[in-house]
C-alpha cells in the first residue's frame, strides 16, 4: 500500500499576482515568516514565487501566477474552510499577542483536541492556524514535537528563524462533503496510515511528524483541469514520484498533471474525489545537477532524517 512517503515538503497556494505585494508584506512583516533563501526560479519560470519557511524542512510556497481565482468568503470561516495549513506553537496567546500588535486579524482560540487554536485571517481571506497542544495529549507527534522543542530541535534552511514560540507546520487540514468516502479515499487508494480518529475527525500520518486532519462540513468541487486552479495543493516527498505514480494508477487516482521533471527532481499531482489537489515530489542529489543549479538544504535534510527513520 505504501507509496514511499517521506514527509510533507511544501505547501503551495496560487494566488493572483496583483496580491503578491500585499501578501509578501503580510506574511514576512506581520507574520513574520522569514524567507527561505532568496525568490527562487527555475530555468524558463517566469512566475513569481515567494518561498517561506514553515518550519523543520517545509517550505511555504506563494505562487503568483496571475490566475484570477476569487477566494469564496467561506475560506475565512473555520468550520467552512476547505483546506488550512496549521502551525504548531508552544505559547499560542503569546504568538497571537504579537501578529495582533503588527496588525493581522485574526478568529480568537477555541477549544481543540488536547489543547487550543486560533486563526489568522491573510489579506485575500484564507485562514493560516496556530495551534498549542497540552501535555495531555495521547498522540506521539506531540510528545516528538515536545522532544524536539525541549532539546531546541529544528532545521533553518539559510534563514532567519522562526517567529518566537512557531516550531512546525504541524497540520494540513481538510473539510469533506462525503467524510465516509473521502476518509476511504486516503486511507485505501493513496495509502495514508490513519493515527487516530479524534472527536469526529480522521488524522493521517504524513511523516516526520506532520499530520492530515479530514474533517467533516466540506464542499465538493469539480476535479481542477490544472493544479493551479485549486488555489492550493499540499506536496508530499516521496522515495520515486515513478514508482508512487504507477501504485496510484493502479488504484484509479486520478492524476492533475502527469509526471514530468523539473529541475533536481519529479513532480506529478493527484487530486481526490472533492478536487483537492496533492502533489508528489522527490529531488535529486545535488551531485547529480551540480554546476547547474544551487542545491536547497532542506531537501539534504530531508533525506537525511528519512534514511534515519529507516534505519531505525
Amino acid at each position: 500500500m505504501s507509496i514511499g512517503l517521506m514527509s510533507v515538503g511544501w505547501y503551495v497556494r496560487f494566488i493572483h499576482v496583483s496580491d503578491m505585494e500585499v501578501m509578501s508584506d503580510f506574511y514576512r512583516r506581520v507574520v513574520g515568516l522569514p524567507r527561505s533563501g532568496s525568490m527562487r526560479h527555475s530555468a524558463g519560470d517566469d512566475q513569481q514565487k515567494d518561498y517561506l519557511w514553515g518550519g523543520e524542512n517545509i517550505i511555504l510556497n506563494h505562487n503568483y501566477d496571475g490566475h484570477d481565482l476569487p477566494v469564496s468568503p467561506r475560506e475565512s470561516v473555520p468550520e467552512q474552510a476547505r483546506q488550512v495549513p496549521i502551525f504548531r506553537v508552544s505559547d499560542l496567546d503569546a504568538a497571537l499577542a504579537r501578529v495582533c500588535l503588527a496588525g493581522a486579524s485574526i478568529i480568537p482560540p477555541r477549544p481543540c483536541f488536547h489543547g487550543r487554536e486560533a486563526f489568522i485571517v491573510d489579506p485575500v481571506g484564507m485562514l493560516l492556524g496556530l495551534r498549542q497542544r497540552d501535555s495531555s495529549s495521547p498522540l506521539s507527534q506531540d510528545w516528538e514535537a515536545a522532544r524536539r522543542r525541549g532539546r531546541g530541535e529544528a532545521f533553518n534552511p539559510g534563514c532567519a528563524s522562526l517567529p518566537r514560540d512557531w516550531q512546525e507546520l504541524g497540520w494540513v487540514r481538510l473539510r469533506a462533503a462525503d467524510f465516509p468516502a473521502l476518509r476511504a479515499f486516503y486511507r485505501d487508494r493513496v495509502g495514508l496510515v490513519p493515527i487516530v480518529e479524534e472527536e469526529g475527525c480522521a488524522l493521517f500520518d504524513l511523516g516526520d511528524n506532520s499530520t492530515l486532519e479530514l474533517l467533516p462540513g466540506g464542499q465538493s468541487r469539480p476535479i481542477p483541469k490544472l493544479q493551479m486552479a485549486s488555489q492550493a495543493a499540499m506536496i508530499v516527498r516521496v522515495v520515486s514520484v515513478a514508482e508512487a505514480v504507477v501504485k496510484l494508477k493502479a488504484r484509479n487516482v486520478h492524476f492533475v498533471h502527469e509526471l514530468f521533471s523539473p529541475p533536481r527532481g519529479d513532480l506529478a499531482y493527484i487530486a481526490d474525489p472533492e478536487g483537492n489537489v496533492i502533489g508528489l515530489a522527490d529531488r535529486l542529489h545535488p551531485a547529480a545537477y551540480a554546476g547547474q543549479y544551487s542545491f536547497y538544504p532542506e531537501d539534504l535534510e530531508a533525506q537525511r532524517r528519512w534514511v534515519e527513520s529507516q534505519a531505525g
